[in-house]
């Protein structure tokens, strides 16, 4: 194994040490998702999104929101896993849920994990262990030809209160439905320092991210993969750049942004032709101007023994 690749599995490595059982949420709310709004005017294509938003840091921070979560998805950002780190993970398996819950004045990110823990093992009688798992694992590098993304504009400063617009975005809340481009795809809007991702049945997938370091660049294209990706460009930049590519074969399943599923009820989607576009490691370097080198490792990962698919009551 190179030594390039010891250091991503060092940041990996799982702790099975339990949570605190005195750190926990104010109240915590978890209902079974309603079915997704399907877009004005499109009878078979619905999008839901997928994640959970709130806490230290953020415009609510005693405020923590998990919505169309699966326990995977819980689990991923209780235990502050990378997609490959937990086996048989997925956005759309099994119920979805929503989550509303209350933070103690003063909690940290931390602190808020642990309290996701905590009502993952009371309310889902959550129970697991660490294992170890070889893979193959990817090496982020600059391909021959150079980068093909575009270098991200300065950031404007946003406008101060009472001068031409809100000092903050507006808080979350429910947000139209987005309109459908003539290719299929979703469009999304994109704001500085943020990705959109919107998916079609039939495995396409497009990305639009602005901002984007070479860091948080691998970290998409290990959830994508479901592996490791660990960055060799030497890039120091933030880009912009849209991805189109084919889940097709793909392990990972995305970290969040937009889901596209269709039917009613969000069920499978029909049947549709295979998407033309490129594999994702194609559309990497023709794309972006980057490559996908393949290497060998092995990881830590998080293994459920068991998990209600009912949690108790509130």
């Amino acid at each position: 194994m190179k030594p390039a690749i010891l250091g991503l599995f060092a940041s990996c490595v799982l702790s099975a040490q339990a949570p605190d059982p005195a750190v926990t949420f104010e109240v915590a709310s978890v209902k079974i998702s309603p079915p997704p709004q399907a877009p004005s005017g499109d009878g078979r294509r619905m999008a839901m999104r997928i994640g959970c938003t709130g806490g230290p840091g953020t415009q609510s921070p005693g405020k923590y929101n998990c919505t169309n979560a699966n326990v995977t998805v819980l689990i991923r950002e209780a235990y502050n896993l990378k997609n490959y780190q937990l086996a048989n993970f997925s956005v759309s398996d099994g119920n979805r849920y929503d989550i509303n819950a209350k933070i103690p004045a003063g909690s940290t990110k931390e602190q808020v994990r642990t309290m996701l823990q905590n009502l993952l093992a009371d309310r889902f009688k959550l129970a697991y262990h660490l294992d170890k798992k070889d893979m193959q694992v990817y090496e982020l590098v600059v391909g021959k030809n150079g980068v093909k993304m575009k270098p991200s504009p300065p950031e404007e400063p946003p406008p101060a209160a009472g001068a031409g617009g809100p000092a903050t975005a507006p808080a979350d809340g429910p947000r139209p439905a987005p309109a459908m481009g003539p290719d299929g795809f979703f469009i999304l809007p994109v704001r500085r320092n943020s990705s959109s991702i919107s998916m079609m049945g039939n495995g396409g997938t497009r990305v639009s991210t602005t901002d984007a370091t070479a860091d948080a660049i691998a970290m998409f294209l290990s959830n994508q993969l479901g592996r490791p990706v660990t960055n060799n460009t030497g890039l120091t930049g933030k880009y912009d750049y849209v991805l189109t590519f084919s889940r097709e074969g793909m392990e990972g399943m995305g970290g969040g942004g937009m889901i596209v599923t269709a039917g009613p009820g969000g069920g499978p989607p029909p049947a549709q032709p295979p998407s033309d576009a490129p594999t994702i490691f194609a559309a990497v370097q023709e794309q972006m101007g980057l490559k996908l080198e393949q290497k060998k490792g092995s990881i830590d990962i998080f293994v459920i023994d068991h998990v209600e698919k009912n949690p108790t009551e509130n």
